[in-house]
Parts: structure tokens; C-alpha cells; sequence
């Protein structure tokens, strides 16, 4: 027994020591090397069997041990591009090649299709056409309304010019008719008459002038001799008027003149009326000629239209010339259209997926959900090749699978991409969820469970004990034990139908 039991402490003292294979699942292992270890003791028991009377129940145990542990979740999903452009037509118009379909990998600045330039220049040249004819009318427009406007002012102008070279002309004219009508009527006896009278006062005043004497005289009155001396310059004055006018009148050119006068008069208001007819009529035409300000904004707008349908078909011809080409390198994922077809601007012609920018995706039950957090690390294997990945996006919304489970979409990123994937590919994935460091671990085998939780069976004095436990992270192999047992506890690996608290136990611990 003595030999026996050095083994045994030998045996204990190596697991003690032993790290926990906690990074590679070595399930299948374990069982084999308990299971001999089982047989060899129960052979040595059934021999001992023969000598004792009432053996004790052989149970295999193991120590808690102290290490990290990694949870991961093993699943697979779907290659695809984490970048996807709908390419649209650039302009309307006729295309020209098609050079890709659905299944091409294209590289950046690739043309994809081409337009039939032949039609655009066509589209182009119209435009251009329109553009000229516009503005010639504009500008035509324009400049009769200037002339307007100067004929209008030069209207208005000579039309108060001419309204008061009229009114001077007809007042002068006035003056002439009443001398002839005057000059008629005055003969030649009636101004001598006038005229005897005249020098008759005038003899009369200068009687009264000498009566007053010189100054100095007594009785010298200087007011009445200045008034007399006025009034004998004025009739003075008349009688030189009536022999001036007397000689006149006894000229027979006279009268000629003062009616050849009138006549230029009248000829003269005559064409001055006829003139100020003409610039009436011509500041009725200029302003029903004069543009308003709706017709010049109507012309603008004309000539503005013109002007950006011309540079909209020449920014479109350009852009037709370039031809369609792809943004990024990718993958022709979709192609609907053909060499030839007719295309409005904006109408969906292919779809192209980024090859560089790449992700797998795949759908999360809700318990993987629980375990699952952006940024988390993954290893990817497609068509036998690893790649590197981590969790890019989770879904916020469920969706019904076939067996109407829900189900989550999430997304892992394909951090180191190459030319040997293919979009559509399923993908092989094991994500690094949850990770404790220096924490106890247990085999999962050992953890029983019932309505109160988590507990084990571990043996104190040959005695079968049922201590609860609290788990922490677990893989298909071990778990974290954060409550209910230390390292000396021998905990029994295998449950039995036949253990039960209290009952007696022998304890093999498991190599």
C-alpha cells in the first residue's frame, strides 16, 4: 500500500503542476487516458474485492488549476464586398460598347461603357445652333429698344422746341397783321391832322415854359417847368413817330413788304406744325416700341435657357466622351444592359462590388448575440486559406429565418483581402468572443445542474459532497469557476447515477 500510495502522490503532484490545455480542444484525449486508469484500478479493487468485505465507490477527480481561457464561437457565412456602387447612366443618350459583364473584375479608372459620340455631337451642335439664335434675337431686341428710347427723347425734345417756336411765330405773326391792318387804315390826312394838333400842344407848352420864367425869377416854379419840359420831349416825340409813319405810308412797298412778311410767317408755323405732326407720331411708335420690363426679363429668360441647355449639352458631351468607368477595383456583381440601347440619365446600368474592401457575413442566434461585440477578433478560412477578420457591425434588427427563429445579422470585416477570393464564397469562421486570464478552471464534464443552479461533486474525507457553483466564460472543454471552489478541492470529473451526497468514495485522480 505504501508503494501504491507514492504513486498516487506522484500522480497528484503532476496535475497539480500541469497547465490547462485550454487554447486546443483535447476532449477526445482525456477519456482514453481515465478510461485505462479506470480499468487498472478496478482490476486492482476486483482483486482486493476478494479479501474486503464492503469496497467503496471508485470515482476519477481533478483539481481546479489556474490559467487563461478564450471563448470562441465556430460558425460559417457568406464573402461579400463591403462597398457596392449601382452605376447609373452620366447623361442620356445611345450607348456605344459595353465592355464588361456580370463576373469581370475591373480595376479603378476602367471604362465600362462607352457612348455613341456620334449622336451627342449631334445634340451638341443643335444646342449651340439654338444658343446663337437666341441671342442675335435678344440682342436684336435689345438694341431696337435703344433706338426706341433715342427716338422717343428726340421726339419729346423737338417737341417742346417746336411747340414754342409755333407759339413765338403766332404771336409775331399777330403783330404783322394788325401794322398792315393799322398801316391800312392810317392815311396820310389823318396823320397831318394829328400831327397839326400835335404841333399845336406843342406850341401851347413852350408859351407856359417861357411864362414861368428862368430860375432865380420870383414866382419860378421848378416842378412845373421840369413837368412841362417832359411832356414838350414827348409830343416831340409823337410828331417825329407821325412824319416817320407818314412817309412810310405814302410808300407803295410798304404794305408789299408787311404781306410778304406775313406769308413767310405762315409758311414757316405751317412747317413747323407739319414737323411737330411727324415727331407726335413718332413718340406714339417709340413708345409702344419701348420694351417693359416684363418683355426684357421674357428675352433674358430666352437667352438664359438658351445659354444653359447649350453648356448642359456641351458638360454632358464631355462626360459622354469620358464614358462610364469604374470608381474602385471590384467586381461586375450585375450588368443589365446592352451595346446600343437608349439610356436617360440616371437609369441603373450595372452594379459593381469593391474586391478590396471585403467582409464576411453571417446570421447570429440569440445566444451567440449574447457573446458577440464589435471589434472582436475572427480567423477566416476560404477555399482552404486563412485570413484575418474582426466584427465590424452587428444588426439592430432580427429577421425570421426558414424555421422562423430569429436571427441577427453581423458583419466581420476581412482585414488582409487578396486576389484568391471570390465574392458568393461560404466562409469558415471562429470568433475570439469572451477571454479570462488567471482565472480557475474545470473540465465542463465535471459541472452538473439542477433547479438551484450549477454545482459539483467533490470528495472531502472519502465523502461525497455537493458544493454550488457560480460559471463564468466557458468553451467545449473547460469553464471559469468565479464562486464555490479552491485548487484543493478534488472535484469528480464523471457524474454518476449512482453518487449521491454523503455517500463513501474512493478518489482516483484523472492523469
Amino acid at each position: 500500500m505504501k508503494k501504491k500510495d507514492k504513486k498516487q502522490e506522484q500522480g497528484m503532484a503532476l496535475q497539480e503542476n500541469a497547465a490547462p490545455a485550454v487554447k486546443k480542444k483535447k476532449r477526445k484525449k482525456a477519456p482514453v487516458i481515465i478510461g485505462a486508469v479506470v480499468v487498472l484500478f478496478v482490476v486492482v479493487r476486483v482483486a482486493g474485492c476478494a479479501l474486503t468485505p464492503a469496497a467503496a465507490v471508485v470515482v476519477t477527480t481533478v483539481q481546479a488549476q489556474r490559467g487563461d481561457l478564450q471563448d470562441s464561437i465556430s460558425t460559417s457565412g457568406t464573402v461579400d464586398s463591403e462597398e457596392t456602387e449601382i452605376v447609373f447612366a452620366s447623361v442620356s443618350g445611345k450607348l456605344g460598347e459595353v465592355n464588361v459583364a456580370a463576373g469581370d473584375a475591373v480595376s479603378a479608372g476602367d471604362v465600362l461603357v462607352n457612348y455613341d459620340m456620334e449622336e451627342m455631337e449631334r445634340t451638341l451642335q443643335q444646342a449651340a445652333l439654338n444658343q446663337q439664335k437666341s441671342t442675335a434675337v435678344y440682342n436684336g431686341a435689345m438694341a431696337d429698344n435703344s433706338e426706341n428710347q433715342a427716338k422717343l427723347t428726340e421726339a419729346n425734345t423737338n417737341l417742346e422746341v417746336l411747340d414754342q417756336q409755333i407759339a413765338d411765330n403766332k404771336s409775331y405773326l399777330k403783330d404783322l397783321q394788325k401794322q398792315l391792318s393799322q398801316s391800312q387804315r392810317d392815311t396820310s390826312n389823318g396823320l397831318a391832322n394829328e400831327s397839326y394838333q400835335l404841333t399845336n400842344r406843342l406850341n401851347d407848352l413852350n408859351s407856359q415854359l417861357s411864362a414861368l420864367g428862368s430860375p432865380g425869377d420870383p414866382g419860378y416854379d421848378a416842378a412845373q417847368a421840369q413837368a412841362l419840359s417832359q411832356e414838350i420831349q414827348s409830343v416831340n416825340a409823337q410828331i417825329s413817330r407821325n412824319s416817320y409813319l407818314q412817309s412810310v405810308a405814302t410808300s407803295t412797298d410798304y404794305h408789299a413788304e408787311l404781306q410778304e412778311e406775313i406769308t413767310d410767317v405762315q409758311e414757316r408755323i405751317a412747317d413747323y406744325e407739319e414737323y411737330r405732326a411727324e415727331m407726335e407720331s413718332q413718340k406714339t411708335t417709340s413708345e409702344n416700341s419701348i420694351l417693359d420690363a416684363y418683355d426684357r426679363e421674357s428675352y433674358s429668360a430666352d437667352k438664359q435657357l438658351a445659354d444653359l441647355t447649350y453648356q448642359q449639352a456641351e458638360q454632358e458631351y464631355y462626360e459622354a466622351k469620358q464614358g462610364i468607368r469604374a470608381e474602385f477595383d471590384g467586381i461586375v456583381t450585375e450588368c443589365s444592359v446592352v451595346s446600343g440601347a437608349t439610356v436617360t440619365d440616371g437609369e441603373q446600368l450595372l452594379t459593381l462590388k469593391s474586391s478590396q474592401d471585403l467582409k464576411v457575413t453571417f446570421q447570429a442566434s440569440r445566444y451567440d448575440l449574447e457573446k458577440l461585440e464589435v471589434g472582436q477578433k475572427a480567423e477566416i478560412t476560404i477555399s482552404d486559406h486563412m485570413y484575418e477578420g474582426e466584427v465590424s457591425k452587428i444588426n439592430r434588427m432580427a429577421t425570421l429565418n426558414e424555421s422562423n427563429t430569429p436571427m441577427v445579422g453581423v458583419e466581420i470585416h476581412i482585414t488582409n483581402p487578396d486576389d484568391r477570393i471570390v465574392l458568393g464564397l461560404d466562409a469558415k469562421l471562429v470568433i475570439y468572443t469572451q477571454k479570462a486570464e488567471d482565472v480557475l478552471l474545470i473540465p465542463v464534464e465535471a459541472i452538473n445542474a439542477d433547479k438551484d443552479g450549477d454545482f459539483l461533486y467533490v470528495v472531502e474525507n472519502g465523502v461525497v459532497v455537493k458544493k454550488s457553483i457560480v460559471c463564468g466564460i466557458s468553451t467545449d472543454t473547460y469553464s471559469e469557476v468565479t464562486e464555490g471552489i479552491t485548487q484543493e478541492d478534488q472535484i469528480i470529473l464523471s457524474s454518476y447515477a449512482t453518487i449521491e451526497e454523503g455517500m463513501a468514495v474512493t478518489a482516483v485522480p484523472a492523469q
